[in-house]
């Protein structure tokens, strides 16, 4: 039995990975899908920084005392499972980045799109506002209504905040990317790097959001790396 972490995105809450989670089950897993301080039904809390989402899953992982957790991140879960993974590498065994955002050491989330010339910032206490999904490709009309319902803005706080990583324990880590994401997105930039790294991947023939849209393929991927470890 492996316990599963994940992480969700921007605007999402756990309720992202809503498809995703019994399949994982159905395989005698253990899944934890908490929605971020902030993000989902913990939309209003405040969030001071990054340190904030970081200390709030690290909490969960000491509280439940999980170890040799999988931690899947998906898009700007990757920023945050990326100092999770500094702050309490000795409970994660392996890692998923799923068109994830993942910066190098130093780095802050911006930092992987980073705003045109004469573009003001907004301030840590700004709250992004979400942008309702359009139906298409493989967002349905039902599912955009059903997540513009959920969808809720994102403190900008975190995506200011520098990523420290350290190396005293190196923990596996593996890559995911969607075929079907708009050009643009911060998982552009890591794929980008990763080829010019020279560091594989897989690619899944479905948009930015597969935990909804494909979820038997999000979880073959998961059990896979189960199987067989990054």
């Amino acid at each position: 039995m492996t316990t599963f972490l994940l992480v969700h995105g921007a605007f999402r809450g756990g309720w992202a990975w809503r498809r995703v989670r019994p399949h994982l089950v159905a395989a005698g897993h253990d899944v934890y899908a908490p929605s971020l301080v902030g993000a989902g039904e913990r939309v209003g809390e405040p969030v001071a920084g990054l340190a904030t989402w970081v200390d709030q899953l690290a909490g969960l992982l000491d509280t439940e005392d999980l170890t040799e957790v999988v931690a899947v991140a998906h898009s700007q879960g990757g920023v945050v499972v990326r100092a999770l993974v500094a702050a309490a590498p000795e409970r994660i065994a392996q890692v998923v980045y799923l068109d994830a955002a993942v910066p190098d050491p130093g780095e802050r989330a911006i930092d992987l799109t980073p705003p045109p010339p004469g573009f003001a910032l907004p301030g840590r206490d700004a709250l992004v506002p979400a942008r309702p999904p359009e139906p298409g490709g493989d967002v349905d009309d039902e599912l955009a209504a059903w997540m513009a319902g959920r969808l809720t803005p994102t403190p900008f706080a975190p995506s200011l905040d520098r990523v420290v990583v350290t190396a005293e324990r190196a923990v596996p880590a593996s890559y995911v990317f969607c075929a079907d994401t708009p050009a643009g997105y911060p998982s552009e930039v890591t794929r980008t790097r990763l080829d010019e790294r020279g560091i594989g991947y897989r690619t899944l023939d479905a948009g930015h959001d597969a935990p909804l849209t494909a979820p038997r393929l999000v979880a073959d991927v998961l059990l896979t790396a189960v199987e067989r470890p990054a």
